[in-house]
């Protein structure tokens, strides 16, 4: 990588000779995301969700609204009966369907990457509140 390319990856990036040994310094930010600390460059693509750990969020979210169609649809009737051939646990099923109530603005923040860093599913897992100005207050705190 030539030298415009690693300024433009890593702006405000430093590299200078001290006796022998060469010292680079790059401009990180530490962040959460789903539980665990994660570490980004500036200019890195930490600004957005970008990772698989994030991707889990909306990819549980998915999941959840094609089981509800599958459900409503009448393909499996209950839900043991798709979590059956699906073959997963019932109590993870249960789980994933709660995500199905979450409000409209908090499910497009997740898909647009746009989520705060401490939203995960293990914070959904935990309980989601029915009314949606309550799930706003917890999640995105506004």
């Amino acid at each position: 990588m030539d030298e415009q390319a690693l300024n433009d990856k890593y702006p405000g990036r430093i590299v200078y000779r001290e006796g022998d040994r060469i010292i680079v310094k790059i401009p990180v930010r530490f962040r959460r995301r789903n539980g665990r600390q994660m570490i980004f460059a500036e200019g890195e693509g930490g600004a957005s969700n970008s990772t698989s750990e994030d991707n889990a969020l909306a990819l549980a979210i998915a999941r959840a609204w094609k089981w509800q169609e599958e459900l409503e649809s009448g393909e499996y009737s209950t839900i043991e009966e798709l979590a059956s051939a699906k073959k997963i646990d019932v109590s993870y099923a249960r789980r994933m369907f709660r995500l199905n109530s979450l409000a409209p603005d908090i499910v497009d923040a997740i898909l647009q990457n746009d989520a705060p860093d401490h939203l995960s599913l293990r914070t959904l897992y935990r309980g989601i509140p029915l009314s949606w100005a309550e799930q706003r207050l917890q999640f995105l705190g506004v």
